[in-house]
């Protein structure tokens, strides 16, 4: 009963961290307005939110171990919540990008933690169950900023709305901080032990940034297939990013699409991606998580080309942003999911905080690149360049798919 409660309580979890993420693309075509600011000034915002987010991740394992998953889920999702209230209060462009380093701290740990456990506690079901629940937020997020766009006229109350969901989902995981005391305590307790006799047994030498920075180099590169594994995340996210981050931009400047379709087509896209998820949930075990990545390939590359279609916008661009939806739903939780799979459960946290750090970097740069590129020349340049990312994807995914299992 305790692990029940506490699964849907991670879910929440994962729910809070989506919220944010759908949020900017649908507001940002009014945020440049009242700030001034050309079409790549989202990406400077990613990128100071990205930093934050690959800090956090590196270092999740150390703040995980000292202060517990529960309250660091907690701490994450009143960070977040009060970054984005800010957002909505704040006056100048400075302080929004100041506002980006709390918004992205607060989001790395508990992602690592978290895909950490279930990919080590539960299977491939409950891994893309979990992040249906990202996906539950981040079309959640748009339609709030939509419906706060169109009918006040405002994106900062839009901010402001999800800001309130996400620090009541602060509160709820305050009052269930000790469930995750009371979970498995025979497990932790071994943990424990297991921790102390490696302390012991271990000389206590205290390495330099400079050591710890060559050895980690080192690792990624002889480690076979670390390199492979960190690529298809950082490909990965970064068109899941581009698409989600750009879309109600391309929608509204290229195809001549209203606000309110805009913003629900975008949301369309996170809700596909949530719907594909909690589909393959159902299916993932007896087909493999390789075919279902496999299939997702293909179905979105439909809908790129849907979405690349000059002509019935009105049909082919929510058609097209469905499918690929419902096709990058099984690539990142099924990816992560094999992650023990191809290094061993005893260098999967590490291993999930590379590719977590590697998310990261994607998830900025990679809209960037695409913003600034189409920024200066057309804003066709969206769809093409996401595409041509989630092409990197699959080749890198292909490539670590002939490292063989360890377990």
């Amino acid at each position: 009963m305790i692990t029940a409660i506490l699964l849907l309580i991670i879910y929440l979890a994962f729910m809070s961290l989506g919220l944010p993420d759908g949020v900017m693309g649908v507001a940002w075509p009014e945020m440049r307005q009242t700030f001034s600011m050309p079409l790549a000034g989202a990406g400077v915002l990613t990128v100071v939110g990205s930093i934050g987010t690959v800090f956090s991740s590196f270092s999740s394992g150390h703040i995980l171990k000292k202060f517990g998953t529960g309250p660091v889920v907690c701490a994450s999702s009143a960070l977040t919540g009060l970054a984005m209230l800010g957002f909505g209060l704040s006056r100048s462009f400075i302080f929004l990008i100041i506002l980006c380093v709390p918004l992205g701290v607060g989001a790395g740990a508990v992602d690592t933690g978290l895909n950490d456990y279930v990919a080590t506690h539960f299977s491939s079901r409950h891994m893309n169950w979990l992040h249906a629940c990202w996906g539950l937020g981040a079309f959640c997020g748009p339609l709030i900023m939509t419906q706060a766009i169109v009918n006040a006229g405002s994106w900062r109350i839009g901010y402001i709305s999800v800001a309130g969901v996400q620090l009541t989902l602060a509160l709820i995981f305050l009052f269930s901080l000790k469930l995750w005391g009371l979970h498995a305590p025979e497990k932790k307790a071994l943990q424990k032990e297991t921790d102390r006799k490696k302390e012991l047994d271990s000389p206590k030498v205290a390495l330099s940034f400079k050591q710890r920075l060559r050895g980690g180099l080192h690792e990624i590169v002889s480690r076979k297939g670390l390199l492979s594994g960190m690529l298809v995340f950082f490909f990965y996210v970064g068109s899941e990013a581009s698409v989600g981050l750009w879309s109600a931009s391309y929608l509204r400047s290229a195809r001549g699409v209203t606000i309110a379709n805009a913003g629900l087509w975008v949301s369309i896209y996170y809700g596909s991606i949530t719907v594909g998820r909690i589909l393959v949930g159902f299916i993932v075990e007896r087909i493999g998580t390789r075919t279902a990545i496999r299939l997702g390939s293909g179905i979105s590359a439909v809908g790129f080309i849907c979405l690349l279609i000059p002509t019935a916008a009105g049909i082919l661009c929510p058609l097209g942003l469905c499918l690929i939806g419902l096709g990058f739903a099984p690539m990142y939780p099924c990816a992560m999911q094999d992650t023990p799979l191809h290094f061993g459960r005893d260098f999967s946290q590490i291993a999930i905080g590379y590719q977590m750090g590697m998310a990261n970097i994607g998830y900025t740069m990679i809209p960037l690149i695409i913003g600034a590129i189409s920024g200066a020349t057309t804003l066709w340049i969206i769809p093409v360049g996401a595409f041509v990312f989630l092409a990197g994807f699959i080749f890198f995914y292909e490539k670590l798919s002939k490292v063989p299992d360890m377990e």
